[in-house]
């Protein structure tokens, strides 16, 4: 798969190329997978970075240029120097801020971190000294403000995340680039529950013949059931991660870097649902 020239790497941030933080803003990518990274971005299609974080955090945390970089599970987006975002997205950011603004106010629980992603927010609990209570709360919080019940909510490891209500999620994301680039391999990690639909759409395209795809599972803390059941392939944590990237790094032949054959409109287009 990693020999065809339209080959593609895509991978997970936090739980997979970066040690999960007990602080968002303190986890940092491993420098082995910085490295290797950077290395294959002169040898594949594409390198890119595909995360629910905001996509300037995701950018700094790797500090590679070459990568694309898809934040807030694709809704906004940073490739060759432009920051990008969902056009259906645009209309919430107003109220993505009222909302975050509330829960400050409504959720003064020990234990709380609320992470700023432009277009949406993260209520990390892992601080909790009762985390299953702590969880119960925000989302009883949310259930009861008018302007929330119009949101996506999700919940990852530790987190609960309100998004606009725009059907862009990791696997729509993840077919965006396989199209776009005209990939016909591709390498898929990842360790959270978002990541499963990456994992999904990967398959999907596989048995439609369009591409060859692996996906691989990185376990760790919380890992969910499904990375299991959907991964082809296991790691164990980022040790194992970097690892392998060092490894593909030192043997996927040098070429040059091939053009993407389609390129197709970004910001991706979805439609809003309620």
């Amino acid at each position: 798969m990693l020999d065809h020239p339209y080959v593609g790497l895509i991978t997970d941030i936090d739980g997979t190329i970066a040690p999960i933080a007990v602080i968002p803003d303190e986890a940092q990518v491993s420098s082995g997978c910085r490295s290797a990274l950077a290395t294959l971005t002169s040898s594949m299609t594409l390198v890119a970075v595909l995360t629910g974080r905001d996509v300037l955090k995701a950018r700094e945390m790797l500090t590679t240029d070459d990568v694309v970089y898809v934040g807030n599970h694709g809704l906004d987006r940073w490739q060759d120097g432009k920051l990008e975002m969902a056009e259906e997205a645009k209309d919430y950011l107003p109220v993505v801020q009222r909302l975050e603004d509330k829960l400050r106010q409504d959720l003064g629980m020990l234990g709380l971190i609320v992470e700023d992603k432009g277009v949406s927010f993260g209520i990390h609990y892992r601080l909790s000294p009762e985390p299953g209570k702590t969880r119960a709360a925000i989302l009883d919080t949310l259930s009861h403000i008018p302007e929330a019940q119009d949101m996506l909510i999700t919940e990852g490891k530790m987190v609960v995340e309100v998004r606009p209500p725009v059907k862009v999620d990791k696997g729509t994301s993840l077919r965006q680039l396989v199209v776009e680039y005209g990939l016909r391999g591709v390498l898929c990690l990842g360790d959270d529950v978002t990541d499963v639909d990456a994992f999904k759409a990967l398959h999907a395209l596989t048995s439609e013949g369009l591409c060859v795809g692996l996906t691989m599972g990185v376990l760790g803390q919380d890992t969910p059931p499904d990375v299991e059941q959907e991964a082809d392939l296991l790691l164990r944590g980022v040790p194992e991660v970097e690892e392998l990237l060092q490894r593909i790094a030192s043997t996927h032949p040098r070429q040059a870097r091939v053009a993407s054959r389609a390129r197709l409109s970004y910001p991706p287009s979805g439609t809003a649902s309620s």
